[in-house]
């Protein structure tokens, strides 16, 4: 969702494209990266879709930074000029054994898609200076994320281009999670990405980790939630008749303080 920044950038570095974009297909997950230098930084911008998600993964890989604080706030992500912003919770740290820099947040898959028709973007982790990156060309390499994503979710037996209506959740989501007692009591945190099936009925009747927090606390517990509590009015197919479908969630599993 894109609301109003009030709060100016405090710099702002623009990065250009020194190589292609490149498109990965890995096994339940579609990447896309760019190489950028800026003002003699080399940067790397990235969008990471696991298919059948809601949101799209963004990174940017920072080389030769020295700072080795780890950060967790709010990043903003929008068009040059506008004071539209898409506000979301980031991340910021240092990647082990070097000097480069990970920022990654999530981003709405729409809105992602959007900003192939832009000329550049900028991102700014709050408190941070803020990066400009040039999207030459970004249109069709974004497309090709999204047919990278529905070739995917073809292959598991779903085909988006029967579907006139999505599953839509009864109830909320977020309520169907509970951070795991034992993981509390143990202070334990991680991001677990799953997929689960929707079948006709409604009923969620598959759960598969995609990507482990690297806690089995915490990955169990999220595809025992989802089967238990997940509740759906089912896909419609263009003939009409229910259709099976899939959804696909990061889980961000914290705590506070």
């Amino acid at each position: 969702m894109f609301m109003a920044l009030a709060a100016a950038a405090i710099s702002t570095a623009s990065y250009s494209p020194v190589g292609k974009w490149t498109l990965d297909y890995q096994q339940d997950l579609c990447m896309l990266t760019r190489p950028y230098e800026g003002n003699g930084t080399k940067a790397t911008l990235g969008f990471r879709q696991a298919p059948g998600d809601f949101q799209t993964e963004i990174i940017v890989l920072l080389a030769d930074t020295p700072d080795d604080a780890f950060r967790r706030g709010i990043v903003s992500m929008g068009v040059p000029g506008s004071n539209a912003r898409a506000l979301t919770v980031g991340v910021s740290m240092r990647v082990p054994g070097g000097r480069q820099r990970l920022l990654r947040f999530m981003g709405g898959h729409a809105d992602v898609i959007g900003f192939g028709s832009q000329s550049s973007v900028t991102i700014e982790e709050i408190g941070q200076p803020a990066m400009t990156f040039a999207m030459d060309r970004a249109d069709k390499a974004l497309g090709a994320l999204m047919t990278c994503e529905i070739e995917q979710i073809k292959s598991w037996g779903v085909d988006l281009s029967q579907m006139a209506v999505p599953a839509k959740p009864i109830g909320d989501v977020v309520k169907w999670f509970a951070f795991p007692l034992e993981a509390a009591q143990n202070r334990q945190a991680g991001d677990t990405t799953v997929r689960w099936m929707i079948d006709t009925q409604g009923a969620v009747n598959t759960c598969t980790v995609v990507r482990s927090s690297g806690n089995p606390v915490l990955d169990g517990a999220a595809c025992k939630q989802i089967t238990k509590r997940g509740r759906y009015q089912p896909a419609i197919g263009k003939d009409g008749k229910p259709m099976a479908s899939l959804e696909t969630r990061r889980l961000v599993w914290s705590l506070g303080g």
